[in-house]
């Protein structure tokens, strides 16, 4: 059992974006699980970078479900049954913000509504989207450490050179935070090609201090 979890950038965006293929397995895994959190500064700085894009992505898939109701024959007074064949014909599956859109048929419209109000409370549902990961960050970043790496572990480094350097580096912070702090610690990715299959998660509990490689991903 690990004292510790250092997270990768993924695990990251998954807790904070439910529509994350990675939400439900990143937030159970951060939920049943009470050790020591790390990251590193720079997943927090990846994060802080792609977590504008990812949220305008989510709103625009949003923004696109709203341009088919206006295209459709819906108009007026929708009753449950209206809004359920909107929910089950004009949420395409490979829509961003599809998660998003279906918890919001399901829990948030009430059985009578007007077109009109339900354009509006889809708008502003994609206007709270960043917002929403946002809050969830700051939550997760209270119970986080961030960790800054001094140490190259140049030997280590080198023979984990088969793994892209940005992954590379991952596995070093992890492997100094379990150094640094004593702490048995694991390695939390939703990024198995690169950590854990072809024999990388091997090479690397055998390079490193790290107790293990966790993969969080849903695979398709």
């Amino acid at each position: 059992m690990s004292d510790a979890s250092f997270l990768d950038t993924g695990v990251v965006l998954g807790f904070c974006f439910r529509d994350d293929s990675h939400h439900h397995r990143c937030r159970e895994y951060l939920d049943d699980h009470d050790f020591a959190l790390f990251v590193s500064d720079h997943v927090e700085s990846e994060y802080l970078n792609r977590e504008p894009s990812l949220a305008q992505e989510i709103a625009n898939g949003i923004f696109d479900h709203i341009d088919r109701l206006h295209d459709s024959e819906f108009e007026g007074q929708l009753d449950s049954m209206d809004t359920s064949r909107i929910r089950q014909n004009l949420v395409s599956g490979n829509n961003p913000a599809g998660t998003t859109l279906h918890t919001f048929y399901s829990d948030e419209v009430p059985n009578f509504i007007h077109i009109a109000d339900l354009t509006e409370r889809l708008r502003n549902l994609a206007r709270d989207i960043e917002q929403i990961a946002i809050e969830n960050r700051e939550a997760l970043m209270k119970k986080v450490e961030v960790w800054e790496r001094d140490s190259e572990y140049a030997d280590i480094d080198g023979k984990l050179s088969e793994i892209p350097w940005d992954d590379r580096r991952i596995c070093l912070d992890a492997h100094d935070v379990s150094e640094e702090t004593g702490q048995t610690t694991e390695l939390a990715t939703t990024n198995p090609t690169d950590l854990v299959d072809h024999g990388y998660r091997t090479v690397i509990l055998e390079q490193t201090s790290l107790e293990d490689v966790v993969s969080l991903a849903v695979r398709s």
